[in-house]
């Protein structure tokens, strides 16, 4: 975890030590982040944007199970886990299809993505993930569609990059919390202008035992499986070609807060709720080409292939407690190809130096959608149908051939005005089309488009070599999507029904913030006031003049109107000898128009929440040990759609403080080791809307070995 400071203090260590201390001891605020600019050319100390990196290491790595766990400790990011083999962001009180995730700058949101999307985080390896770069506030300017809390970029490669031509690496981790072993093999390959990595990552987590007197919470237990390949290719120092092919999922992933109401033994709405799989593939080609000309520096295009797949089955409860004898199975693939081309240039204009990024994006996606109806007694399966003008079609949680199609073109400008002032400047046209065929109940054909006009600006003011005063005002921008528009489906209360009829989501956002950079020292605070306009939240609906369906309550996205966010985040962290301290804070409060008339608290914010930390580092075998704590305050302040969620108690969800220690060390130039116990106290608690407690005191190992070949 990367705090906003400037500071090496472990420059001296060996690479090989790379897998348990360097990475972890590196602070800094005047590396390049690309994903706060889409551009190479702008120090993160000098961009107005707040910004959060993250670089695993093997502790980090092994102190968690899914790939959400990697985030859970960086500044300005709460993590919600529904389930143990799930996890989503929030970034500024906004979640799901309000935060843009990007794998390696491709996105990963596509036209089905939920407002509660926990499981598309998890089918990254995490054992994969080299680096995550976190903007957190609207970046609809650069990213379109999606990016209004931020973006979440994670990068990844197959095998890190060792000394020797031809290596291998293996890794092994295991938990006690869950009983879980994960290990991963990757082989890596150097040529004078290529190289190549692959890899293979197994993995089974078994239930997760809470804090207290719960102990495990069956079912939280799944299995993962994945391999992986990047080829990069440099035939002249301006051209860089990289291939990559991703594969990961995970199977027989149980949705907890189903089984129970909050916590066991009350009983939940179903016998049966499982994902299998969750499945995501990624392929890409990506061409950079860096002349480094004024005219042009860089140019970088990429053409990719991302593929979703989501099984998911239920058997629901009856009204007596038991099993219905009839299980319900929905399949739902998502076919998204891609392209985008980014460039950046540098221009001297008046005497003064300009940096301009440009380009654009597109994506297409494509379901394939299917489900059946299983008599459990009998084995006898029914096709699930809708009722359409063209005859009866196959259907998932989406209407079968459903397609959307988003466009946007951007360009951004970065100006030193003096030596003072810095000004970026951007704008995006962005343009969405969706269209499906709903059940003629539904109202049918169904063909969605909006476009919108989006801009940002902000200030960069370096009063002292080591200050900087940074001020942004910036528009955010959602397009309804297939799951806005055309999904059928169970949600947390009841069961979701489509609106085809639902309107863009635009926010406008201002933020101020100071940041200090010393040799020793660094600071960084944040405060901003978000107003969401044609807010679409969940909210009770009717169907044909009814509040049930199928004998279910009836939910719609709508467009309820205004939500207000306002909230501050600090990190900061200082050096004293071989002791590294560090600390963040977030706190969000996040307000809306309820469908009902008036003002009630928004649905899911975050508690005040906060880490602490020290770590001491020995030079000796690159050890280092780290006590840190995770602590979070009570949330009460609830929505009318919290109310309604299983997954949080009426009286809010309780504050927490989770206590631990973590031991790494380089044993050899070719072996590493981490190892820690946490939640020392063996506390009982849950992240707020989790429908998962977190794991109650346990012991982590993992072991990193890498040779030649």
């Amino acid at each position: 975890m990367i705090v906003s400071a400037v500071l090496l203090t472990a420059a001296a260590l060996t690479a090989t030590a790379q897998d348990t201390t360097v990475r972890d001891t590196v602070i800094f605020l005047d590396e390049v982040i690309v994903s706060g600019t889409r551009s190479p050319q702008t120090q993160r100390l000098d961009q107005p944007l707040s910004l959060a990196v993250g670089v695993p290491t093997l502790a980090t790595r092994a102190s968690g199970s899914v790939a959400a766990h990697l985030l859970r400790d960086l500044p300005g990011v709460f993590v919600q886990q529904t389930s143990a083999g799930q996890g989503a962001v929030v970034l500024r009180g906004m979640i799901g299809n309000q935060v843009l995730v990007l794998v390696d700058g491709v996105p990963m949101n596509n036209g089905t993505y939920r407002d509660g999307p926990g499981q598309y985080l998890a089918t990254i390896d995490p054992e994969t993930i080299e680096r995550i770069e976190v903007v957190r506030g609207p970046a609809s300017t650069l990213y379109g569609s999606d990016a209004q809390g931020g973006v979440v970029n994670i990068i990844t490669s197959s095998h890190q990059p060792t000394n020797r031509p031809r290596s291998v690496r293996v890794v092994g981790v295991g938990s006690s919390a869950d009983h879980s072993l994960r290990g991963r093999v990757s082989l890596g390959y150097t040529g004078a202008r290529w190289t190549l990595g692959a890899g293979g990552t197994l993995a089974t987590v078994g239930d997760l035992r809470a804090g207290g007197d719960v102990g495990p919470q069956d079912p939280t237990g799944f299995g993962m499986a994945g391999f992986d390949a990047n080829l990069t290719v440099t035939p002249t120092p301006m051209h860089t070609i990289r291939g990559s092919l991703q594969h990961f999922t995970l199977s027989d992933v149980p949705r907890y807060d189903r089984y129970v109401t909050f916590r066991s033994p009350t009983v939940g709405s179903d016998a049966e709720h499982l994902f299998n799989p969750q499945t995501r593939q990624l392929a890409f080609a990506r061409h950079t080409y860096a002349p480094m000309r004024a005219g042009l520096t860089r140019l970088q295009t990429t053409v990719s292939l991302a593929t979703q797949r989501e099984g998911r089955s239920r058997i629901p409860l009856d009204d007596t407690g038991q099993p219905s004898d009839e299980r319900t199975w929905w399949r739902d693939d998502v076919y998204t190809p891609g392209a985008s081309i980014v460039g950046s240039s540098f221009l001297m204009v008046g005497g003064r130096s300009l940096v301009v990024s440009w380009g654009g994006d597109w994506q297409h996606d494509i379901l394939n959608s299917e489900g059946t109806v299983e008599t459990v007694s009998t084995g006898v399966t029914t096709p699930l149908l809708i009722d359409t003008d063209r005859g009866p079609m196959p259907t998932g949680n989406f209407p079968d051939g459903a397609e959307a199609d988003r466009l946007g073109i951007f360009i951004s400008g970065d100006a030193v005005l003096s030596q003072l002032v810095r000004v970026t400047a951007g704008g995006r046209w962005s343009r969405f089309h969706n269209q499906a065929t709903l059940d003629t109940d539904f109202g049918g054909a169904v063909s969605n488009s909006s476009a919108d006009l989006t801009a940002q600006l902000g200030v960069v003011i370096t009063p002292a070599d080591s200050w900087r005063i940074v001020a942004r005002v910036a528009e955010g921008f959602r397009a309804p999507n297939l799951y806005d528009l055309t999904r059928v489906g169970p949600v947390p209360g009841g069961v979701a029904l489509p609106n085809p009829n639902a309107e863009p989501e635009r926010s406008l956002s201002g933020e101020l913030g100071v940041r200090y950079a010393a040799s020793q020292v660094a600071l960084e605070v944040s405060a901003y006031y978000t107003r969401v306009t044609d807010f679409i939240d969940r909210v009770p609906g009717e169907f044909q003049g009814d509040t049930l369906f199928n004998g279910e309550r009836v939910f719609q996205g709508r467009n309820v109107g205004t939500a207000r966010i306002r909230g501050v985040e600090a990190e900061g962290a200082t050096v004293v000898g071989p002791f590294r301290f560090r600390a963040s804070m977030l706190f969000t409060h996040g307000e809306q128009e309820a469908a009902a008339g008036g003002d009630e608290p928004m649905s899911k914010i975050p508690p005040l929440t906060g880490l602490m930390s020290v770590r001491w580092n020995i030079p000796v075998r690159a050890l280092s040990l780290e006590y840190l704590v995770r602590w979070a305050t009570r949330q009460n302040r609830l929505s009318s759609r919290d109310l309604r969620d299983p997954r949080i108690p009426a009286e809010g969800t309780p504050g927490y403080a989770v206590h631990g220690i973590r031991a790494s060390a380089a044993v050899s130039p070719t072996l590493s080791v981490s190892a820690g116990l946490e939640n020392l106290t063996d506390a009982l608690y849950r992240t707020h809307a989790s429908g998962v407690d977190g794991a109650g005191r346990h012991v982590w190992l993992g072991l990193s070995v890498v040779g030649g070949l």
